[in-house]
């Protein structure tokens, strides 16, 4: 008889724990996101250090070209306003500064490119945790709807049991019973 109560009972029971799960879940997901946005960020950080670095060496580089350049146009006793040193400076300046710009704007990309994953992440794991926490809240209504059911649900039975039985041994008090007429 207490079968169906006990069935209830176990059900809000198990709603509980997988709600409490969901919550669980819902956090994790979105820390996750947050961590994997967080080294995203760190990441193209790291990598705008190291651009960084690489374009101060282009720079100590073309220093050091054009200053070849003018020591050895220094050498042959023209004078360095002259057309053609002039552009054999400005050529080798225009290769460096080339390689500058295209890494600057290179590294500019991979940064806000890493930003805007990095964002997309933790609206995803924002959204995993709304969902997670909606989940949860319809386990959390099921397992209050189970428990509040439950004695209900035991009422119900008593009652069936009761009619049945009184159906079963109410022929028995019956005071019509076989009674046939002369």
């Amino acid at each position: 008889m207490m079968g169906t109560f006990a069935n209830m009972s176990a059900a809000a029971a198990n709603y509980t724990t997988q709600a409490a799960a969901a919550r669980a879940n819902a956090r994790v997901a979105r820390a996750q996101a947050q961590a994997n946005a967080y080294k995203l960020e760190a990441d193209a950080s790291a990598q705008g250090a190291i651009a960084g670095d690489n374009m101060m060496t282009l720079r100590r580089n073309q220093a050091l070209q054009m200053a070849a350049v003018r020591n050895q146009q220094g050498g042959s006793g023209f004078a360095a306003s002259s057309g053609s040193k002039l552009s054999v400076e400005s050529s080798v300046a225009e290769v460096f500064e080339k390689a500058i710009a295209d890494q600057m704007r290179s590294n500019a990309i991979a940064d806000q490119n890493a930003r805007a994953q990095a964002n997309a992440l933790r609206r995803s794991g924002e959204t995993q945790f709304n969902l997670g926490m909606v989940q949860a809240n319809a386990l959390s209504s099921l397992a209050s709807a189970s428990s509040q059911a439950a004695p209900w649900m035991l009422l119900g039975e008593g009652l069936t049991w009761g009619g049945n039985q009184l159906m079963t041994y109410a022929p028995l008090f019956s005071s019509n019973q076989n009674t046939t007429r002369k």
